[in-house]
């Protein structure tokens, strides 16, 4: 089955670029984009997969915005062009690893139309293998980069415009095979432990991703230090490794709010090694659910069929929802966060705590100790 891939010299097997070489309902590949203010009052997220053997392409927007939070959702049949494109949403390359766009049709009132510049390089995240006992949960390899974000967007009769003097963000690029809050999990029966933490800081000086997937014992599965610093003019946005400041040393120290697994203060120590050495206190701000992407939501989860082309909403009061459901668990927080020598930086933090963590004393379920 021939696509317009077909031209470019990118097959990395004897086979046309749209079949798959194997069978593998995991097999996905995905975007994931979020913005926020500089006030870290608002928190735009975006996401979009393709799931080649599904035959199935989704996305999600939403934004939480005082105290709720807003989404759309969309579904639709996977083209043999993989068009990044699923109802009213979509993703335009606009400049390979540096420029992309993101709209949102108007759909009920909501609308969105935002285009993301990096300002720091793309680089690989670290890569993970999770295994269940004999059930792969995860193979993939994830991007990374920091950015600025400009246009607009329409959520609850408002309209927001955003600049990149004060609008930052991040996004990533992971394909793979991923069960992990999909409906291949579903269908499998497999509903596993994880523990992950992910935060992305944005400093005066620099910008620094840190990350670690856990098993219930605490080995790790992927585990990642990058101090990136800011392109200068004329700068590649990719490619120049020998810039990124490189660690796997690290500890996050997580104090959870009473009986849920949700962070209220984070302190992370990052080194000492080498040329990584840093000790960050991070305070939670705000808020933003995961299921309004789609993680864990129980109509719009990650390659779910709905016979056709599907789009929908949902909304939700945040302090309403019950913290120790399991898909209310994962959750990214809007955070300001202070260096030991005094820099502040704003970023987020992302956590999902499901099952027992033996270095946490995280029992089974959702819930923390207290």
């Amino acid at each position: 089955m021939l696509s317009k891939w077909d031209d470019y010299p990118i097959h990395q097997a004897a086979l046309p670029v749209a079949q798959t070489v194997g069978s593998d309902l995991g097999r996905y590949e995905r975007y994931w984009f979020a913005a926020h203010d500089a006030e870290l009052r608002t928190q735009v997220g975006f996401g979009l997969s393709v799931h080649p053997n599904r035959g199935i392409v989704d996305a999600a927007i939403s934004v939480s915005r005082d105290g709720r939070q807003h989404s759309v959702f969309a579904s639709g049949r996977l083209t043999r062009d993989r068009d990044t494109i699923a109802g009213p949403l979509r993703v335009e390359v606009v400049e390979p690893m540096r420029v992309l766009r993101i709209i949102l049709e108007d759909h009920e009132g909501f609308s969105a139309d935002l285009t993301f510049t990096g300002v720091t390089q793309t680089i690989e995240d670290g890569r993970m293998r999770r295994e269940s006992g004999p059930v792969l949960v995860s193979e993939r390899i994830r991007t990374v980069q920091f950015g600025e974000w400009e246009g607009t967007f329409t959520v609850a009769g408002e309209t927001v415009e955003c600049t990149r003097d004060q609008w930052w963000g991040f996004r990533d690029r992971s394909w793979g095979s991923r069960t992990t809050g999909t409906a291949a999990e579903a269908q499998g029966g497999h509903h596993g432990a994880i523990y992950f933490a992910w935060t992305l800081l944005r400093f005066d000086d620099e910008c620094l991703l840190v990350a670690v997937n856990e098993g219930p014992d605490g080995r790790s599965e992927a585990r990642t230090v990058a101090v990136l610093p800011f392109l200068g003019t004329g700068d590649p946005a990719y490619g120049q490794e020998e810039k990124v400041v490189r660690g796997d040393v690290f500890q996050f120290d997580i104090d959870y709010e009473p009986g849920t697994r949700r962070s209220r203060q984070v302190e992370l120590t990052v080194g000492p090694r080498g040329l990584v050495d840093r000790v960050i206190a991070i305070e939670p701000v705000n808020r933003f659910q995961m299921q309004g992407l789609g993680y864990f939501h129980p109509l719009w989860a990650h390659g779910a069929d709905h016979g056709g082309p599907a789009v929908g909403t949902d909304s939700w009061v945040l302090d309403d929802l019950d913290a120790a459901a399991r898909e209310n668990v994962h959750a990214q927080q809007l955070c300001r966060a202070v260096r030991s020598d005094g820099a502040i930086g704003v970023g987020l933090f992302e956590h999902v705590a499901i099952g027992p963590h033996a270095p946490s004393g995280l029992p089974e379920g959702t819930a923390s100790r207290a």
